[in-house]
């Protein structure tokens, strides 16, 4: 049996470590009725903020109108009770408003996660072919490079090589956008450069750069970039609290949930009387258009801060 070249044993077990150590950004998803424990725990920050400012004689105009699109919190006396989140006709029209341009927004990121499960495929595909190549190599079954496919290589591994600098330069400025651009590419034509100079027909690819624009801030380390925040429109600040937005958002989402599921274990806040069950049928059109992004947790935040400032 022919001896595996060592030079060819060395570019392979480079692209292998590569391959070990590529980055996957992982993308969670979640129901929209998952959140209320969260919701809670802002609830009694609000409470705890509100009786503060009471107590200091400076309640803010914001915190005075709290109650203006439902009873919010009242008095002191009445700062250990639930805030009646009863939803009407004019409350949900200027939630639909506010959650229009986050849906827009949701939309593109259903967008970019689709492209991202394509691309997970695919390099995942090029890492099974890299793998059978190893064996078939191993059994001395030796690839036949091609003058074209080793003229591609050079030329991939002389731009991987500037991108990498270019790469190294970005992370000493501090510059995280830059770095995961140019890192992801560098490693992607890295491991296509080493293995189109093996002979393997194996094809590694660059993230998507829709992916990139919207993870790039966890790309590859802890993930200690702020979340972008999503932005809610002047009129709802102005009529709601942070806590009965985010709030009137989740039973919102549950009413949607529950139009095509009603066994959903949606708990008290899935249950809806007359009256804002007249008004969420009446707007059943509108809020149809963000059920799929209620259900693929596209149109979520994952904590208050995620949410512009009031």
């Amino acid at each position: 049996m022919p001896a595996f070249p060592v030079g060819r044993r060395l570019v392979l077990s480079r692209v292998v470590r590569a391959s070990g150590i590529a980055v996957l950004l992982a993308m969670p998803a979640s129901d929209a009725h998952a959140q209320f424990g969260k919701l809670k725990k802002m609830g009694a920050d609000a409470i705890k903020d509100k009786a503060k400012e009471k107590v200091a004689g400076k309640e803010t105009p914001e915190a005075a109108k709290s109650g203006t699109a439902s009873e919010g919190v009242k008095s002191t006396a009445a700062d250990s009770k639930p805030v009646n989140m009863a939803i009407n006709s004019s409350q949900l029209d200027l939630m639909l408003a506010a959650l229009a341009p986050m849906a827009a927004d949701a939309e593109k990121a259903t967008q970019a996660r689709k492209l991202k499960t394509d691309h997970l495929a695919k390099n995942k595909a090029a890492e099974k072919c890299m793998q059978d190549g190893q064996v078939a190599m191993s059994a001395g079954r030796m690839p036949a490079p091609t003058a074209a496919g080793q003229a591609r290589s050079v030329q991939l591994s002389k731009e991987a090589e500037r991108l990498q600098l270019v790469a190294n330069a970005a992370l000493a400025d501090g510059n995280r956008r830059t770095w995961a651009f140019a890192q992801d590419s560098a490693s992607a034509m890295q491991m296509q450069a080493a293995v189109l100079g093996i002979g393997f027909k194996c094809d590694f690819a660059i993230t998507p750069p829709a992916v990139m624009e919207r993870e790039y801030g966890t790309y590859g380390m802890s993930g200690d970039l702020p979340v972008g925040q999503s932005s809610v429109p002047a009129s709802a600040r102005a009529t709601f609290t942070k806590y009965q937005f985010s709030l009137l958002r989740e039973r919102i989402a549950l009413f949607a949930l529950l139009s095509v599921d009603p066994t959903l274990k949606a708990g008290k806040q899935g249950v809806f009387d007359d009256e804002e069950r007249a008004a969420l049928t009446a707007r059943m059109a509108d809020i149809q258009k963000l059920l799929p992004f209620f259900k693929n947790g596209t149109l979520r935040w994952k904590t208050e801060e995620d949410l512009s400032t009031w």
